[in-house]
């Protein structure tokens, strides 16, 4: 769906004087817009703002904030040195880490790639560098230092959310709940999806559950079936 039709429905709410939330039904909107652009390219938006995918038609999608606020920033980074140490025998020395913007987050297996190229980056290694932009060594107090935060989305976090987010009505519509992360609120420039996020269903009663990171534009389905 094109932005002149979204900013088209945007104005019809903002110019409607008995829609009082018009706030949250312009950023569901919005969310929406970008959530079905980036799950599939042909995907349209009925005017009862329904979903439909080529596999899928009027779904009814609910959004819900994802915000850590209370998660503390995770230190995967100094993780990161602790394990390289035994490698390189690095424990007395310092080094900046600058990081390319990520266009997806961390996994278990990006970060175990992004700890190879640290590794040939102290070693001078002239390999193609897809995480790593510029490493510098610091005259400063041993460890890795970054221009990166990445926070931890747990099982709980998530669990949690879906506490608040359940449905009660059931009917034969499909529905679906879009949990929906905001570094800027969460404080962060990356997320950590762990392999028991990923892997391992989630108890719900909607009929598809997905993690979406809004400024990245990645959608992550997440197992449900519990």
């Amino acid at each position: 769906m094109d932005a002149v039709t979204i900013e088209r429905w945007i104005s019809v709410i903002e110019d409607n004087d008995f829609i009082t939330d018009k706030d949250k039904r312009i950023e569901n909107l919005i969310n929406l817009w970008k959530f079905s652009s980036c799950l599939e390219s042909d995907s349209a938006i009925s005017d009862d703002g329904l979903l439909n995918l080529a596999t899928q038609t009027n779904a009814s999608v609910t959004f819900k904030d994802m915000c850590l606020r209370s998660t503390p920033k995770s230190n995967y980074i100094n993780n990161i040195f602790n394990a390289i140490t035994p490698v390189l025998n690095t424990s007395e020395l310092a080094y900046y880490v600058e990081l390319y913007e990520q266009k997806n987050n961390y996994t278990a297996t990006s970060l175990l790639h992004l700890e190879e190229e640290i590794i040939s980056a102290i070693q001078g290694k002239l390999i193609t560098y897809n995480q790593v932009k510029k490493i510098i060594r610091l005259n400063a107090k041993a460890g890795l230092y970054t221009n990166t935060t990445i926070k931890n989305c747990t099982r709980t976090d998530i669990n949690t959310t879906l506490k608040q987010a359940e449905k009660t009505a059931t009917d034969s519509q499909e529905k679906w709940l879009v949990l929906v992360l905001d570094r800027l609120v969460s404080q962060c420039d990356s997320f950590y999806i762990s392999d028991d996020i990923l892997h391992l269903p989630f108890e719900t009663n909607y009929d598809k559950l997905f993690l979406f990171d809004f400024y990245k534009g990645e959608v992550t389905e997440l197992s449900t079936g519990l």
